[in-house]
């Protein structure tokens, strides 16, 4: 659906219960397509939305892929391959993993293994390549790139770490509309129906935090994210505060776990996961990426030491 003039929200379907919504943004002069999903959704939801308005694919001039992750990257090879005159972006701190399925897995997704015990195992990771069919970047952003889309219509890339460290959000002036991907991630990730499908995935927790700051000093009106829904006028600065808020929240929660004696991520994710969200038991261990992020935080400031157990896993404890 049309969201703002010249931008459409997709809605792609994957997982079951799972959404990702891409945006298209149609000007006279030059088009792009923020994020193609997984492997399936361009043929499943993106080009046939396309087909439905009347956009011709070959008039497509960019393809901006937000950040790493299967279901914002995993459709760039069919994309590419309906739209071969497109431009693929993504921003150079990101673009290793988005060129690579070898290399999104060894370090997003099996990044927890060998220090804390937690993996997707083989099955899963065969679920998570076989969601992806990659091919290499065109071009590479460092933030502050604008677009012309129209004579009068400019977007510009904002650089928004945090969930990754090259994440992208695409500003638009004339609409105020900022395209967030996971910039900002509220206190979990919904299913198709809002309910809570996962814990929010931030990793890395100064960058986030530093840029829920930045948002919140920005002129948004509609704040478009990548899976939850659209927020207008005072909802924008209420789910960045919330999403701010929630961060720090885990923090506290884990200094508490610390004054209780030595644990492990796992045994984190098992004992705060229930309190601090309604999510499935079974994405529990997604927590890993958050609350890893929120350890390394406290570490580094002192709060918190570790060492390694008898299965020389990390363990952290309160430092003094």
């Amino acid at each position: 659906m049309e969201i703002a003039p010249g931008i459409h929200q997709i809605n792609c379907r994957f997982g079951g219960t799972r959404m990702v919504f891409c945006y298209l943004l149609i000007g006279e002069q030059a088009s792009m397509l923020i994020d193609t999903g997984c492997a399936h959704n361009p043929a499943q939801d993106i080009l046939p939305y396309m087909e439905s308005i009347g956009f011709d694919p070959a008039r497509l001039t960019y393809i901006l892929i937000t950040h790493s992750d299967l279901d914002h990257q995993g459709g760039n090879l069919p994309m590419k391959q309906a739209a071969p005159q497109a431009l693929l972006a993504c921003h150079n701190l990101d673009r290793p993993w988005i060129e690579s399925a070898d290399a999104i897995i060894a370090g997003r997704y099996a990044q927890f293994e060998q220090d804390h015990g937690i993996g997707y195992g083989d099955e899963g990771k065969a679920g998570i390549r076989a969601d992806m069919q990659l091919v290499p970047v065109d071009l590479t952003l460092e933030g502050g790139e604008q677009f012309r889309l129209s004579t009068d219509w400019v977007v510009e890339a904002v650089h928004t770490p945090g969930h990754t460290w090259g994440h992208t959000a695409v500003y638009d002036p004339r609409s105020r509309t900022l395209i967030a991907g996971e910039a900002t991630m509220g206190t979990h990730i919904p299913n198709d129906d809002w309910s809570p499908a996962m814990p929010p995935t931030y990793c890395y927790v100064d960058t986030y935090l530093n840029t829920q700051d930045r948002l919140a000093n920005m002129d948004i009106e509609l704040l478009a994210s990548a899976h939850w829904p659209l927020q207008r006028g005072s909802e924008v600065q209420a789910f960045i505060r919330e999403s701010r808020n929630y961060c720090l929240h885990v923090e506290r929660k884990l200094l508490e776990l610390a004054g209780q004696g030595a644990f492990t991520l796992r045994e984190a994710i098992d004992r705060l996961g229930p309190e601090l969200g309604d999510w499935p038991p079974a994405t529990n261990q997604d927590f890993s990426y958050g609350m890893l992020g929120n350890l390394n935080r406290l570490t580094q400031r002192g709060l918190l030491r570790t060492s390694r157990n008898a299965d020389n896993l990390i363990v952290w404890s309160a430092a003094s």
